[in-house]
């Protein structure tokens, strides 16, 4: 039986975002000459980083699960089942983007160390996913 990786909100990411919405903010401060421009594109960077860091904390558990027999990855969130049999993996030294297409829907991941329970359950999934590209391209 095949288990389930789950996938949790992660700190990195939202750290991440909200850093890169500090630098916007910086930018604007320091380009943006009519003071009243400025402010608005402020507030709107702020309420940007706001609703995107609070739609990362209120994320539910994701479960996934790598079926290489079917060649399919059941994608779990709430009590609905998702089956994707088409799906790619970008790999990075830090992180990986799977990114899996659906007829109805389609959903990218970024999976990083932080998002997992511990940092064996991460590597065994990156390796499951690298395993079954790899059968599926021979």
């Amino acid at each position: 039986m095949q288990e389930y990786y789950e996938i949790r909100p992660s700190a990195a990411q939202r750290n991440f975002l909200l850093s890169g919405h500090g630098l916007a903010a910086v930018a604007i401060y320091f380009y943006l000459e009519p003071a009243l421009l400025m402010l608005a594109a402020l507030a709107a960077v702020c309420l940007l980083a706001i609703y995107e860091s609070r739609c990362l904390i209120q994320q539910e558990i994701i479960k996934l699960r790598v079926d290489p027999g079917a060649k399919s990855i059941e994608f779990r969130q709430g009590k609905q089942p998702y089956f994707y049999t088409k799906y790619k993996v970008y790999q990075t030294r830090w992180f990986a983007i799977l990114k899996l297409v659906n007829a109805n829907k389609s959903r990218t991941l970024i999976l990083n160390s932080d998002c997992f329970n511990s940092l064996q359950a991460y590597q065994q999934l990156r390796y499951q996913l690298r395993k079954m590209e790899h059968a599926g391209a021979a």
